[in-house]
């Protein structure tokens, strides 16, 4: 202790040489000064997640930035008494607002408090960059109210086709918290990929989507049949939803663990399952996977949250893909034809109308090793000039996503263009885009259905 106290006196001379902390919140009373508002600011990251132990690192504040997500897992004050924590409540907290004083329960998060007691200053920040578009959809419409601007257009190397996968698990049943086929076909399936030269590193997650029993099951057969050196170099990662709370994996499968012969499947109604379902189908990059072993039909109307999950791997965007082989009919103007006649016949693979996010661009040429320019043809009508601020504000969110952009005014197109194709072809060279084929063009092919039987092997004892 008396060294612990020498090192506490040292560290309070030496911190102002210091200009930024970094720390979980139970290590912010053993190494700053107990000093009100010692620092300019502190950004409490994860906000949704942090309970009241984070009032130690907001008294030291002078301002505060609170980040969070209360459509995320929160705190849940599992095993607390209910009564004693109304009782002491009302003891220390008595003179305390009685609004304010509801979000100081242990259930509440600091995101909770300050979503109450700052409401007029919160900032939503709408870009999503993790997950591409099919992925996210999901937790967009259901969660967001189509706030959301996903802006993740995977490059060539980057894709993994189709984004979603719904497995059928025929003779899945649920014992316990445990679906053992469901398991093993996970177990199978991720022998199978990381057994695939194509996959690279690419990391792997597995959440359980109800209860962490059947995914220490997962993460056990695993551990046996792959052996650390894969689950490593894989990052593989087995839990619940809070486990992958800030997280983010390449590929995720979602278990559904419920199954036809538990009987009537209750439904998940508390919004402490929405958050888990938002976590969860929120944390794959690239790929992912539902692994369930029943049908809409045998859950309760009430059951929104499986049945909607389950509606989403069967139309990712509520409608079915329009399905346009000329790609050529996608071009929207006489100008944009031209473009893309003048770079088809070249042998370059061009891609008119590609839609990111909210956004679309009007064609973009792509190449070998991720690259790819997004070329935009501004028309006279369609672009006039209340549109030019509209379409620079648009370029600027998507150079910040990683695009290069060519521009051309249609006027400028008639009178030198020549000079300015000469320039389009120089761009696309300068970034490794050279001719290819137009057939190279790749298809979106959003849900692969699956229907399987797992032939199980012993459980891994525990």
């Amino acid at each position: 202790m008396r060294y612990r106290q020498d090192a506490r006196h040292a560290a309070n001379e030496a911190n102002p040489a210091v200009p930024c902390w970094i720390m979980p919140h139970y290590r912010v009373s053993e190494s700053i000064p107990c000093e009100f508002g010692c620092f300019h600011l502190v950004i409490i990251d994860e906000a949704s997640q942090s309970d009241l132990t984070a009032l130690p690192a907001l008294l030291r504040a002078q301002k505060v930035l609170i980040v969070g997500d209360d459509k995320q897992v929160s705190p849940e004050g599992v095993g607390l008494e209910e009564e004693k924590v109304r009782s002491l409540m009302q003891r220390f907290l008595g003179n305390q607002v009685p609004t304010i004083r509801a979000q100081l329960s242990p259930d509440r998060s600091i995101y909770d408090l300050f979503k109450v007691i700052f409401a007029s200053s919160s900032v939503m920040l709408k870009e999503h960059f993790r997950c591409v578009g099919p992925i996210i959809e999901y937790s967009k419409r259901e969660f967001y109210n189509h706030e959301l601007r996903p802006l993740r257009r995977p490059k060539p190397s980057e894709r993994f086709d189709p984004p979603l996968v719904d497995v059928i698990v025929e003779d899945g049943y649920r014992h316990g918290d445990i679906n053992r086929p469901e398991a093993q076909f996970i177990v199978d399936e991720i022998k199978r990929l990381i057994a695939d030269p194509n996959l690279g590193d690419r990391s792997i997650g597995v959440v359980s989507l109800l209860g962490e029993k059947h995914a220490l099951e997962v993460w056990q057969r695993l551990t046996e049949e792959l052996g650390p050196d894969a689950m490593e170099r894989h990052r593989i990662a087995c839990g619940d939803a809070r486990t992958f709370q800030g997280k983010e994996r390449s590929i995720m499968f979602l278990s559904m663990v419920c199954a036809p012969n538990e009987g009537r499947i209750a439904p998940l109604v508390r919004t402490s399952f929405e958050q888990r379902f938002n976590v969860a189908a929120s944390r794959a990059q690239d790929r992912m996977y539902l692994v369930r072993s029943v049908e809409p039909d045998d859950l309760s109307e009430a059951d929104r949250l499986r049945r909607g999950l389950i509606a989403h791997f069967a139309s990712p965007f509520m409608r079915d893909e329009a399905k346009v082989e000329d790609l050529r009919k996608l071009c929207e103007s006489p100008f944009e034809l031209n473009v893309y006649d003048c770079l088809v016949e070249r042998g370059y693979c061009i891609i008119p109308q590609v839609r990111f996010g909210p956004y679309r661009i009007d064609m973009v040429a792509e190449g070998v090793n991720d690259a790819r320019l997004a070329i935009e043809c501004d028309g006279d009508r369609h672009h006039g000039p209340d549109k030019w601020l509209e379409d620079s504000q648009r370029q600027r969110v998507l150079e910040r996503a990683g695009w290069v952009f060519w521009r051309c005014f249609a006027s400028a197109w008639t009178r030198r263009r020549e000079e300015l194709l000469r320039d389009l072809l120089s761009t696309m060279h300068r970034l490794g885009i050279e001719p290819s084929t137009p057939e190279s063009a790749p298809r979106s092919v959003y849900t692969e259905h699956r229907k399987v039987t797992v032939t199980e092997r012993p459980a891994v004892p525990t």
